[in-house]
């Protein structure tokens, strides 16, 4: 658990998803907009996928960060260890050598109301320590940035993302890789 003092004077509270947040989850996923919908999709939102999720914690091979601002859940993000296999073979199609390097797969969601707090700074910085002492040596964006979030791209390039390859999901896609060093 990290108490941290946000841009804005706010203090919120990051950790691990616990089995007890399951309301809180399904109510911050509840409030996503329809294009934070579009952007963010490693999972259903779900009632029966959060209370899957939060019932077999104890399974799950996912590092799940949370961040509460009092009990209100105001940020989400997984780590999944390795690479999906969509994304290996789209990675594998533009000459990346899948099999040479261990991947971590990264997806991030950030209640709008906490865009440009640092928060999501944050959050990747402990996120990105959890793949180093896993042995990862390289962070794939699960399922790729859109072209259409020009702020997440420049977060993402910000934090050391390089474009590996382009592909088409949600009108335009492009995988993004950070190399661990």
């Amino acid at each position: 658990m990290k108490k941290v003092i946000l841009s804005s004077g706010e203090e919120v509270t990051i950790r691990p998803l616990e089995t007890t947040d399951a309301p809180a989850l399904l109510k911050y996923f509840s409030a996503f907009s329809e294009l934070t919908r579009k952007r963010f999709g490693p999972h259903p939102f779900d009632e029966a996928t959060v209370n899957a999720i939060c019932n077999n914690l104890d399974l799950d091979p996912c590092v799940r960060l949370t961040v509460f601002a009092g009990d209100k859940c105001v940020a989400y993000c997984l780590l999944n260890p390795g690479i999906l296999e969509h994304d290996a073979d789209r990675l594998r199609s533009y000459g990346i050598d899948t099999d040479q390097y261990r991947y971590a797969t990264y997806a991030p969601s950030v209640d709008e109301n906490y865009h440009g707090t640092g928060l999501a700074n944050i959050m990747f910085t402990m996120l990105e320590h959890e793949a180093k002492k896993s042995g990862a040596t390289h962070i794939i964006l699960w399922g790729g940035v859109q072209h259409g979030n020009p702020r997440a791209r420049r977060f993402y390039e910000k934090n050391g993302f390089i474009k590996v390859g382009s592909f088409d999901l949600n009108g335009g896609d492009d995988d993004m890789v950070k190399p661990l060093t």
